[in-house]
């Protein structure tokens, strides 16, 4: 059919009152009136019924150009419904994510359906155009049917579809968790809202796992890690992909009650709003207490080992925030999961990114004709109206209405276009404004009429997103502190070497170390930065000087940032150890040193301050002078040749001896054996000499070492006489 070429724009109604039609979409505006889906490019507006008066059944129609009376519609028994013809995108779409919003799969399932939802008429010469299908395994944009039933095996076309390219998560869902004590105001939607935006354009092919899953939680990568720290992506504001941790902390202490605060956000990047979510966190066995703090829309309670949040309706481009807190007491390093969270969704806006109806046409049952009527007392003369009735249970749209004079195609009674004539519901009549025509024969009207069932587009998308749980670290380390000596005599000079040794006994690398060591004075002052010796897995390593730090009575040693060091973060199962001497320097009679160390560590990413303190012992100094007594006595035994040799060390004094080094060398001609205290042999005097070391000897104590000597050769017994 030839297409009157008139101004497409929408018309507006006279009144504010309303009509209902009885569709099913939400949206009413853009789901009754079908905008944009027109039959021509030359429909570009709006057919919006003129309800002049809602108690009478005639409503009045109107030229949109001229504001003229155009004609009525005479509606049956008041009716102002009807069916539509449905055309129906449903997606089915399931995402999986980990723990910071990328994307692992996307399961996506998409059915188009034409449907007749009348159980009286058919509709016929169904004509369908789709946008957008470039994303998408369909073969072409336009559908043609040529009829459907209405019965359940006639009354609907299916055809289902994939995405084929790659496509965004359009239900941002990420989850940050937090062990510090400041956890709340560190979690707040501002910041949130800007990490999580990262997120929108990461995309993903339909169908297709985007990496493999993470590694089983008992192993660690440190060289992978390495690798991400590398790849990291740097933004506007300076900062790097690995700042997004700053929100997140996942270490916990052993042997201590933990808050962990946990926040859910939320943000739809939907065309149009998203309906019923719910979301559901699972709470693992290992927490305990869950309480809901906030949410910023719709409701979170705690249902057994759940927290389930309901929100009704989620706007587009908008961020919603859910915050809870459990309690976490471990007792041993075995790492803690935090739970799994899985969301549900309805939305009505393609996933497939803009896969929409661009034009419907569809005809069904209809009646139209010309009343023409001669004057009683004027023969010749006829009074001419159009009528067009639907007779369906559709709403039909009468987009064309022209009738031509019989003589002249120039002269028109009749010419409507779309934003004319309002939707007529099932049951309707439109009847044109009558026309005067004079003729003695009877007259015959060319008439074009165009009309549609009257659209329901809807896009149901039933969508699901599952989001992996994040491993808790458990912050441990043990350790002990030593000095070599623990007494130092008065009014001398005496340096003590302190070891402090520390291992980390947890699950959680460590990236920070601090030993604190306080109450040094003048007669007990802290050792200079180049004499400190730092031992890593029993490696020595170079100690940066600026890693020490003295302030009054204060000794500080400082690892930070482990990670970006040389010798990377400070690993479970390893150990340190650092040396150093404690300078005694002319200590009073009875004066001690009374110390106390702290070891602080963190983890990355920085989690609660894990703080260690070892038993330190006091170092003492004693105004007790040594007396002692080394004896050696030497006994026949055997046959000719042996001897034993017993060495006697006797404290004859009343302060403890310590360090004490006993010695004795035994001549060439002899081979020494059966030690009740094993030597070090050394040959510190030219020839072999046994060599022993007490660590202590107490006031009055005596201690007895033997050996047994054999000469050989042309030896001398009275060799085995002298001593050292």
């Amino acid at each position: 059919m030839a297409r009157k070429k008139k101004d497409r724009e929408p018309s507006r109604p006279r009144e504010k009152s309303r009509p209902s039609y009885g569709f099913t979409a939400e949206e009413a505006d853009e789901e009754n009136l079908a905008e944009g889906l027109k039959r021509s490019d030359l429909d570009e507006g709006k057919v919006m019924l003129v309800d002049r008066d809602i108690s009478t059944p005639v409503i009045e129609t109107y030229d949109a150009s001229t504001g003229e009376l155009e004609g009525s519609i005479l509606l049956k028994d008041s009716n102002r419904e009807g069916v539509t013809g449905l055309v129906k995108i449903t997606e089915n779409v399931d995402v999986e994510l980990d723990h910071d919003a990328n994307i692992e799969s996307i399961n996506f399932k998409g059915k188009l359906s034409v449907e007749n939802q009348s159980k009286k008429d058919r509709l016929w010469d169904i004509d369908l155009s789709l946008k957008n299908i470039e994303r998408t395994n369909l073969k072409s944009k336009d559908i043609k049917i040529r009829e459907l039933g209405t019965d359940k095996d006639t009354n609907a076309y299916t055809e289902e579809f994939i995405i084929k390219e790659e496509i965004k998560n359009l239900l941002l869902v990420q989850e940050y968790v937090n062990t510090l004590p400041e956890a709340d105001n560190v979690l707040n939607l501002r910041d949130i809202e800007t990490n999580l935006l990262k997120a929108k354009d990461k995309t993903s092919k339909a169908g297709a796992k985007v990496r493999e899953k993470m590694a089983p939680v008992e192993e660690y990568d440190e060289e992978e890690e390495e690798e991400e720290e590398e790849e990291d992506e740097t933004f506007e504001d300076g900062g790097t992909a690995s700042d997004g941790y700053s929100l997140q902390a996942f270490g916990i202490s052993i042997d201590k009650e933990n808050t962990v605060t946990f926040a859910i956000a939320m943000r739809n990047l939907f065309a149009k709003a998203i309906k019923n979510v719910k979301v559901v966190k699972t709470i693992p066995g290992d927490f305990s207490n869950p309480v809901v703090r906030d949410t910023t829309e719709g409701r979170a309670e705690v249902e057994g080992n759940k927290i389930v949040w309901n929100i009704e309706k989620l706007m587009p481009e908008t961020t919603v925030l859910m915050k809870f807190t459990c309690s976490i007491l471990v007792t041993d390093i075995t790492k803690r999961k935090t739970g799994t969270i899985d969301v549900t969704y309805e939305a009505s806006s393609s996933f497939a990114e803009g896969l929409d109806i661009d034009k419907y046409d569809a005809y069904t049952r209809n009646k139209f004709y010309v009343d023409t009527v001669e004057r009683d007392e004027e023969p010749g003369v006829w009074d001419c109206k159009l009528v067009f009735e639907n007779p369906s249970e559709f709403i039909i749209q009468l987009f064309n209405a022209d009738v031509y004079s019989p003589e002249d195609k120039s002269v028109k009674y009749v010419d409507i276009d779309p934003k004319d004539v309002p939707l007529l519901p099932a049951g309707a009549q439109w009847h044109s404004k009558m026309w005067k025509f004079e003729s003695e024969e009877y007259p015959a009207f060319r008439k074009k009429l165009e009309f549609r069932v009257m659209p329901d587009f809807q896009t149901i998308v039933n969508g699901t997103a599952s989001i992996s749980d994040v491993i808790l670290e458990i912050a441990s380390i043990a350790g002990d502190m030593s000095y070599d000596i623990e007494q130092v005599p008065t009014y001398k000079e005496k340096d003590v070497i302190a070891s402090l040794k520390m291992v980390n006994n947890g699950s959680a690398p460590l990236n920070e170390f601090t030993i604190v060591q306080q109450y040094f004075n003048n007669e007990y002052q802290p050792p200079k930065a180049d004499e400190i010796k730092l031992l890593w897995d029993n490696n020595e390593v170079e100690l940066d000087s600026g890693s020490v730090n003295f302030d009054g009575n204060i000794f500080k040693i400082s690892l930070k940032d482990l990670r970006n060091s040389s010798n990377g973060l400070f690993m479970p199962e390893s150990s340190l150890e650092f040396q150093y001497p404690i300078h005694c320097i002319n200590p009073a009679q009875e004066s001690k040193f009374e110390s106390e160390i702290i070891y602080y560590t963190n983890t990355f990413p920085v989690s609660q301050e894990l703080e260690f303190k070892p038993e330190v012992p006091v170092i003492e100094a004693l105004h007790l002078r040594r007396r002692f007594r080394i004896g050696k006595e030497v006994l026949p035994i055997g046959d000719l040749g042996n001897y034993e040799i017993i060495l006697t060390l006797e404290n004859i004094g009343t302060a403890p001896l310590q360090k004490l080094v006993l010695m004795d060398k035994v001549p060439d001609s002899f081979e020494y054996s059966d030690y009740s205290m094993k030597p070090e042999i050394t040959d510190e005097v030219g020839q072999d000499t046994l060599k022993w070391t007490i660590d202590k000897l107490v006031a009055e104590e005596k201690i007895e070492i033997s050996y047994k000597i054999s000469g050989t050769g042309a030896y001398s017994p009275s060799d085995a006489q002298l001593g050292l």
